[in-house]
């Protein structure tokens, strides 16, 4: 049985289209950041691949690319090292083979077959969110080294960012507490929260929002949303902040 089309409503469709017909990654974080050669923080660096983008956007960029996992990490290091030159004083793309949390000290950190989902949080096995993936999780914890951006900054006298990039599998809001110095320098800042229950704790909006809010950083954008075609619901939304305490170009 064939079923009609839903009718449009409204002007949002077009809007829409017209959008994505506009819209390049280039022209979307040049208008966010005014400078040619931004600090970003890469937290959550997995294989470099969001190294390669941004690299392909500020050419003159500065990014400290945080990775704990050892395996992924060795990765992340070639991608680096292919952005290094003598000129740059090595500061093109600084690979460092840490988790970025709430505190300093180590934690237990949950390897996974599949490596972008590996955690500080383990995956949960009775997830009902899942399409497959969670019931056979290996959850295969190792120990790793942890610091905070706000004691990075402060050790290496970085007194400002201006693009904070945080993608850790539902640790989220630890990274975001261990940064709320920084956040208040930060220009913009693009947050993953997570609302199913493929981890063993979900990213509270909540409290994402209130510390964001006390650091002067307001939603600017929601920039990805990945629906579940389980269940129909949203699994997770990429958040994109700007601070409103700053100037912005």
């Amino acid at each position: 049985m064939t079923q009609n089309p839903v009718p449009s409503c409204g002007q949002s469709d077009q809007r829409n289209q017209e959008y994505i017909e506009s819209f390049s990654p280039e022209k979307y974080y040049r208008s966010i950041v005014a400078t040619d050669s931004p600090v970003i923080f890469d937290v959550g660096a997995h294989r470099g691949e969001s190294v390669r983008f941004f690299k392909g956007i500020f050419p003159g960029s500065c990014i400290y690319s945080f990775e704990p996992d050892p395996a992924n990490f060795e990765y992340l290091e070639v991608v680096c090292q292919s952005y290094y030159s003598p000129l740059g004083g090595g500061r093109e793309c600084l690979p460092i083979n840490m988790g970025i949390a709430e505190k300093e000290g180590t934690m237990p950190f949950y390897r996974q077959g599949i490596s972008h989902l590996s955690s500080l949080l383990p995956i949960n096995n009775a997830s009902t969110d899942s399409l497959g993936y969670a019931v056979k999780a290996l959850n295969q914890p190792i120990q790793i080294s942890v610091t905070t951006i706000d004691t990075f900054c402060s050790k290496f006298a970085i007194s400002h960012i201006d693009i904070m990039k945080i993608d850790v599998q539902g640790y989220e809001v630890g990274v975001l507490v261990g940064a709320k110095k920084m956040l208040m320098s930060t220009s913009c800042c693009t947050v993953e929260v997570s609302f199913y229950d493929f981890y063993e704790r979900s990213t509270s909006l909540l409290d994402v929002e209130q510390i964001m809010q006390e650091a002067g950083h307001r939603v600017w954008d929601i920039s990805k949303i990945s629906k579940n075609p389980k269940n129909f619901r949203t699994d997770w939304v990429e958040l994109v902040y700007r601070n409103s305490y700053l100037k912005q170009s």
